[in-house]
C-alpha cells in the first residue's frame, strides 16, 4: 500500500479506516467496485481532518452522502471516499440546524413530532440532507431549496462559510453546488407550525404516490425532467419499458428508472443511459440530461455529496 495512504490511515485511526471497501454497499443502486480508502466522518470536524489530509497528500476523495443519486464505476475509486455521518439537529422556534450528514426520513420524523410542516413531501426519499440540498431534491412541484434559509460550507480554500438561499442558486434539481467544489457542511430550514394530524396526513398520501415506484435496488430517476414532458413519458414512448442489458433494466413500472436486478454492472446502466438518450434525442429531438452522479468513471474526478 502507497505511503501516502499509510499516513492517513495512522491519522485517522487504524479503527476508522477501511480500505478496498465495496462501494455497492453504500449505494442504493448496489452497484459499484472498492475505494482504496473509506472513512465514515461522523462529526463536522472530522470532515474538514479528512478532507485536509486527503489534499495534504494528495490524494482523490469523495464526499458521500446517502449514496441514493450515484452510480460507481465497476473499479471503484482510487482515493478516499469520506462519508459524512454529521447527523446533529438544533431546532429554534419554526427553524432547524441540520447536519448534511443526517438521514432525510429522521429530520421528517422529527419535524412531524414537533408539529412542524413543510418537509412532508420528502417522505420516502432517501439520502441525507446534503445531498439532498446539493441536488435541490424534491416532488410534487416541492423542492428542499424552497425551505432552505442558508447553508454552511467548506469552500474551496478551506474556509467555513454560511451562504443564504439566494447564493445557492436552486432551480430545478440544481444548485450552485453541483458546479463548485464546496462540501456542504450544515443547512438551516425554515418550517411552519401545524397540526400533527395534518402533517401525518400529508405524508401518508406521499408514501401512497412511492409505492408506484420500483422496488428494485435503483438510484431513483436517471434523468431529469425535460420542461415539455416527463423523462419518463419520452422513454415510454420509445418503447424502452423493461428493456435489459446484463442485470440492469429499464424499469417496466417507471421507465425514467434503472433497476439493478441483482448483480448489474455499472457498464450495463450506462449503456442503457446512452440507448435512451439516443432513441428519445432521434424521436424527439430532446437532450435528456443525467440526474444521477457519477463516480470512478474518469481519470480525473470531481467531489460531490
Amino acid at each position: 500500500m502507497a505511503q501516502r495512504y499509510l499516513e492517513i490511515i495512522k491519522k485517522l485511526g487504524k479503527n476508522r479506516v477501511k480500505t478496498d471497501e465495496p462501494l455497492a454497499k453504500h449505494t442504493t443502486f448496489g452497484i459499484g467496485g472498492p475505494a482504496d480508502l473509506y472513512y465514515e466522518a461522523k462529526t463536522t470536524s472530522e470532515i474538514i481532518a479528512a478532507v485536509k489530509l486527503a489534499q495534504q497528500y494528495h490524494i482523490l476523495y469523495f464526499i458521500l452522502g446517502g449514496g441514493s443519486n450515484l452510480l460507481v464505476s465497476d473499479e471503484g475509486f482510487r482515493g478516499i471516499v469520506i462519508k459524512i455521518k454529521n447527523a446533529d439537529l438544533r431546532f429554534k422556534n419554526e427553524r432547524a440546524v441540520v447536519g448534511a450528514g443526517l438521514n432525510l426520513g429522521q429530520l421528517v420524523k422529527e419535524t412531524t413530532r414537533r408539529g412542524l410542516l413543510g418537509l412532508e413531501f420528502t417522505a420516502g426519499i432517501p439520502g441525507t440532507v446534503g445531498g439532498a440540498v446539493r441536488g435541490n431534491a424534491g416532488a410534487w412541484r416541492q423542492n428542499i431549496g424552497d425551505g432552505v434559509v442558508r447553508v454552511k460550507v467548506l469552500d474551496e480554500n478551506n474556509r467555513l462559510r454560511w451562504l443564504s438561499r439566494k447564493d445557492c442558486h436552486f432551480s430545478y434539481r440544481q444548485s450552485r453546488f453541483k458546479k463548485s467544489q464546496e462540501i456542504i457542511l450544515e443547512a438551516e430550514l425554515t418550517l411552519v407550525k401545524g397540526q400533527k394530524q395534518e402533517i401525518k396526513q400529508k405524508i401518508a398520501e406521499y408514501l401512497q404516490k412511492r409505492r408506484q415506484d420500483p422496488k428494485e435496488p435503483s438510484a431513483g430517476c436517471i434523468f431529469v425532467n425535460p420542461k415539455t414532458c416527463p423523462a419518463g413519458k419520452l422513454i415510454e414512448a420509445c418503447g424502452l419499458k423493461g428493456k435489459r442489458i446484463g442485470q440492469a433494466q429499464i424499469s417496466p413500472r417507471h421507465a425514467n428508472f434503472i433497476v439493478n436486478l441483482g448483480g448489474a454492472k455499472a457498464e450495463d446502466v450506462l449503456e442503457l443511459t446512452r440507448l435512451v438518450k439516443g432513441k428519445v434525442k432521434e424521436k424527439f429531438g430532446v437532450n435528456l440530461e443525467k440526474e444521477i452522479c457519477l463516480l470512478g468513471f474518469d481519470r480525473i474526478e470531481r467531489k460531490g455529496n
